[in-house]
């Protein structure tokens, strides 16, 4: 069978699914090793039968909801290209209005100690590291098979990045480490909007996606246990949802955290939260 006829039978299995000849191609060029142009240039080159059948068997995997990013094994995110899999979350476009913030606090911290809890693929970290070299982050997780993306993330582009396989805040604790910075994107739905997501959402990493029962037990534990591992001042930027922002800022507010700003995605939704730690004790 050739490309083009491959294709084309892609198309008539895809049917009326939301897929369709874009995500075809993309399979085919993973497959292949070449870009989608190459396909278009050499749409009469013969396959062979391993070739048709891996390609067939990805899209009966599309078709039963496993994410495109998981079949071919990466992402582009911000012009980088990252691996991912079904132990990572897919990276979305909302997240980049947290790295903005994090980026723009150079103009305040010269060289600043930053920590990242619940790292997944380590998107942010690299980013970071790629646009802000003078920083020294440390990333934790608690899944291992997570950790091991975002390590290999970490080689692939090159940077240094320390990192903990952990439950929360506990190695930043246990190696003394003070932060300048926190961050964070959390998962913060709650079960129920679990339940109305889309079937492919659902294959995401449960732990990744859901906060407890009504979606706010990360930031209430961030609260309570920020004060262990920063020093006299500290920013705390988190990624939320555009419907909680009033209940989170008030948890941190409560716990003596300055409010110093809520921006919002390219939606105009409440996305990424910024917070002040100021020790006044000192």
């Amino acid at each position: 069978m050739n490309i083009f006829d491959l294709i084309k039978e892609a198309q008539l299995k895809l049917g009326n699914t939301n897929y369709g000849r874009l995500e075809a191609e993309v399979i085919l060029a993973k497959l292949l090793n070449k870009d989608r142009v190459y396909l278009h240039i050499n749409i009469k080159e013969e396959l062979n039968e391993n070739i048709v059948n891996e390609f067939f068997k990805n899209i009966n995997e599309l078709l039963n909801n496993k994410p495109l990013q998981y079949i071919i094994g990466n992402q582009e995110w911000m012009g980088l290209d990252f691996i991912v899999n079904d132990k990572v979350l897919i990276p979305r476009e909302d997240t980049r209005i947290l790295l903005e913030q994090l980026l723009l606090l150079k103009k305040k911290i010269k060289e600043p100690i930053m920590v990242e809890i619940g790292t997944g693929s380590g998107i942010l970290p690299v980013l970071i590291k790629k646009n802000w070299p003078e920083t020294k982050i440390f990333a934790t997780e608690i899944s291992f098979e997570t950790l091991n993306v975002a390590r290999e993330n970490f080689r692939k582009h090159n940077v240094e990045i320390e990192s903990f396989n952990c439950d929360f805040l506990e190695s930043i604790k246990n190696n003394h480490i003070k932060a300048d910075i926190i961050f964070s994107n959390p998962p913060y739905i709650s079960e129920e909007e679990f339940m109305e997501l889309d079937p492919e959402v659902k294959r995401e990493p449960y732990s990744a996606l859901v906060g407890g029962k009504d979606g706010l037990d990360y930031y209430r534990r961030l609260a309570e246990e920020y004060n262990e591992v920063v020093g006299n001042v500290a920013y705390i930027l988190i990624e939320l949802g555009y419907e909680q922002y009033e209940v989170v800022r008030n948890i941190f507010e409560n716990k003596g955290l300055k409010f110093i700003g809520i921006y919002k995605d390219d939606g105009n939704r409440n996305r990424v939260l910024v917070m002040e730690h100021i020790n006044n004790e000192n």
